[in-house]
Parts: C-alpha cells; sequence; structure tokens
C-alpha cells in the first residue's frame, strides 16, 4: 500500500508539473511580457493570500519574518539608547 501510494503522489506531482507547464505557455501565447509578469504576480499573491490560515504557508513565514524584523529593530533601538545612557 505504501508503495502505490507514493507512485501515485508522484504521478500527481508530475501531472500539476505539466499541466502548469501548459497553462503558463497558454498565458505566456496570450499576453506580452509585462502583461504575463503582471499575472503570474497576481496568481501568485492570489494563491499565498487564499492559503493564508494555513499555519506552514507563506503568509506565516512572511509574518514571523516582519515581526522578527520588529523585534530586532526595537533591541535595537533599547541597545542604542543604554549606550547613548552609558556616554
Amino acid at each position: 500500500m505504501n508503495i502505490l501510494t507514493t507512485v501515485l503522489s508522484w504521478l500527481i506531482f508530475l501531472a500539476f508539473v505539466i499541466g502548469s507547464y501548459f497553462f503558463w505557455e497558454h498565458i505566456a501565447s496570450i499576453l506580452s511580457s509585462g502583461e504575463y509578469l503582471f499575472v503570474f504576480l497576481l496568481i501568485t499573491c492570489s494563491c499565498i493570500w487564499f492559503r493564508r490560515r494555513n499555519k506552514d504557508g507563506f503568509y506565516w513565514l512572511f509574518e514571523d519574518i516582519h515581526q522578527s524584523n520588529l523585534d530586532d529593530i526595537e533591541r535595537q533601538e533599547l541597545e542604542e539608547q543604554q549606550a547613548e545612557a552609558i556616554k
């Protein structure tokens, strides 16, 4: 059963990759390069936005990075204030 599941998973992945290739080739044949880039970014951002409730998704990854940057800024400001108080 495990081998069957693995084989089916790979076949589904392969079908997704091939289908994606044909989809983007079709979009590229219709649109110019600037429009193609816009549609690509639109679809990418839409996928990220609609999967925002997935705790392992890109939305939460970006939010964690942003929060980490805010924490680093606060820590850096505190260190600067402490350095100025010591002087």
